[in-house]
């Protein structure tokens, strides 16, 4: 319990950034095109289905909150961390941008939800290091 407590505390972001990609997974998955409103209109450009997202995030979500759970435990797991974290870096970061484009497109103000995934953005690139480093220390 103790190391599972620690293992929180230091890669808190990692948590919450999986936890995400997992809820993002699961409401993407509901019944309904969220993806159709008019707030995500620049989401069709890719040419993919909501059920591939929803997929994509959830199973990378999962993935990252396994290998956090047995962080220390088998020795690839911070390089599952490390994919994880730059597929969410990328990915919040296409997010943050498409709603920016989805708000231009339908001349509607800037969503609040651009400045919040740009930032959880970010800051996946300090999970990455965090994962780099982890790696880098049991993998001498």
């Amino acid at each position: 319990m103790r190391v599972a407590l620690q293992s929180l505390s230091d890669r808190t972001i990692e948590w919450f950034s999986s936890l995400v990609m997992v809820g993002w997974g699961a409401t993407l998955a509901m019944p309904g095109d969220t993806l159709a409103q008019p707030g995500f209109v620049a989401f069709s450009r890719f040419g993919t289905t909501e059920t591939f997202w929803a997929f994509a995030f959830a199973f990378i979500g999962a993935g990252r909150l396994v290998a956090l759970y047995i962080n220390g435990r088998w020795p690839r797991s911070p390089h599952i961390r490390m994919f994880g974290a730059l597929f969410g870096a990328l990915s919040w970061g296409q997010v943050s941008i498409l709603l920016y484009q989805s708000s231009a497109i339908n001349e509607m103000p800037i969503p609040t939800g651009f400045a919040v995934y740009a930032l959880l953005s970010a800051f996946e690139l300090f999970s990455i290091n965090r994962a780099a480093f982890d790696a880098r220390y049991h993998n001498p």
